[in-house]
């Protein structure tokens, strides 16, 4: 078993702080965390702090910046690993994994993006990230690191839709408030080698970039801050520009996702408990429907089903997975929805199956649910990451006989542990059609 390029040497003289969350990493003021009397004592979401219907954080753990140190039982040569049979291949990123996302483009839909967040505390503390690019091709039983670029600290990257003759992009939401774009290029020196190259980056707000997503169109994208606002930035000619942007929430925006069908409407989630849709045509203040009674805790993560014009996934803190009918928006379509047993934090439609979604769950792992307009159902579960479940994404384009007839690749990434895992579910439920 051959070994790519190490990615991160820990430090095994600082302490592991795996028991804080990123949930006080965004917190400005010193507030104090409310106690929960049905909540185990246990990391909170990462990213923000979620909040009860009432607006109460829940976070647990003292306020302010805290750094966070990958646990000392890891090697000190992180690596990344060749595995033959593709079960279960791994590395561990140079920094907290919260994001990975395979490359939506032929012929490169071998390319995974993996990017991370951790802050440097100190006299003057940053927030510092990384792209990383792997080449993940089952059918070789390859995975295998090829580029990797620091940046600032990020919370959210998505590759571009695919649209007519445009190449793939990456863009890029970041701590600084900026919003980047990357192109996938052969590199300069020739041969078949890629990397990112940036094509444009903005400062768009004061705020941090939490959440972005691209117009099917890729002409604009949508940006969630951090003070509960969100940004449409038209992407045009290779520049950036703001062209609406409105306070949407009272806390932390964590969704801002176009609808697939019609793209003039974006859906917003929030710690506020909010789920919301907006019209663009209109002007930003437009709101279409605003949900603030059935999410517990705050909104994570909006995914428009890409069959179902009607259809749309929500995920919450409170540990639920909703299915939404958007003509009737006072209650979901099934009342008991899907409890995950962990904060669902991002949420993937299967690129060929219907109704088959792949959820992140922070504190349970991850898992790969069925649903429909009567049920939700759980068919796999896996648990093989030892920190807050985040990232999350299924691999397009078919595999060969040679490694599992008619399955499918998943990335994974878990935040404090650093670990990014490839594996291959056994749930007949993914067998492609």
């Amino acid at each position: 078993m051959a070994a790519t390029q190490s990615l991160s040497q820990p430090d095994p003289d600082r302490p592991s702080d795996s028991t804080k969350s990123l949930s006080i990493l965004i917190m400005d003021a010193e507030e104090k965390p409310a106690e929960s009397d049905n909540m185990e004592e246990r990391d909170t979401a990462p990213l923000g702090h979620p909040r009860d219907n009432t607006g109460q954080s829940e976070a647990f753990g003292s306020p302010g910046d805290r750094a966070v140190y990958p646990p000392n039982i890891y090697a000190p040569q992180a690596q990344a690993f060749y595995c033959r049979d593709m079960e279960v291949a791994q590395c561990y990123l140079d920094g907290n994994a919260d994001a990975v996302e395979f490359c939506t483009h032929e012929p490169y839909h071998n390319v995974l993006a993996a990017a991370t967040y951790t802050l440097q505390e100190g006299d003057r503390p940053s927030r510092t990230g990384s792209i990383s690019l792997f080449d993940v091709n089952p059918d070789m039983g390859r995975f295998e690191l090829f580029y990797r670029v620091e940046t600032v600290g990020i919370f959210d990257i998505k590759w571009s839709p695919v649209v007519g003759n445009v190449g793939p992009m990456l863009a890029q939401a970041d701590a600084d408030g900026y919003l980047r774009v990357h192109g996938l290029e052969c590199c300069s020196n020739g041969g078949d080698s890629l990397s990112l190259k940036e094509i444009v980056g903005k400062k768009i707000s004061s705020s941090m970039c939490l959440c972005v997503d691209w117009n099917p169109s890729t002409t604009s994208i949508s940006v969630g801050l951090s003070d509960g606002s969100v940004s449409v930035v038209s992407f045009l000619e290779s520049q950036l520009n703001v062209i609406q942007e409105w306070k949407a929430h009272d806390f932390e925006l964590w969704a801002a996702s176009f609808d697939i069908h019609q793209p003039q409407l974006v859906y917003t989630g929030s710690d506020d408990c909010k789920f919301s849709c907006w019209d663009l045509r209109d002007g930003p203040f437009n709101l279409v429907f605003q949900n603030s009674k059935v999410h517990k805790m705050g909104v994570c993560c909006i995914a428009k089903s890409p069959r179902d014009p009607n259809i749309l996934l929500t995920g919450s803190y409170d540990e639920h997975l909703r299915l939404w009918d958007v003509r009737s928006i006072s209650k979901p379509v099934n009342e008991t929805s899907v409890c995950l047993g962990g904060g669902v934090w991002r949420v993937k439609y299967h690129p060929y199956v219907p109704g088959v979604v792949l959820a992140a769950c922070m504190h349970n792992g991850f898992a790969i649910v069925k649903i429909d307009e009567e049920k939700g159902e759980v068919m796999e579960t896996y648990t093989k990451h030892g920190s807050l479940a985040y990232g999350a994404d299924w691999q397009r384009g078919n595999l060969s006989h040679k490694v599992k007839q008619n399955s499918s690749v998943v990335a994974t990434c878990s935040f404090y542990d650093r670990l990014l895992q490839i594996w291959i579910p056994e749930s007949s439920v993914v067998k492609q059609l």
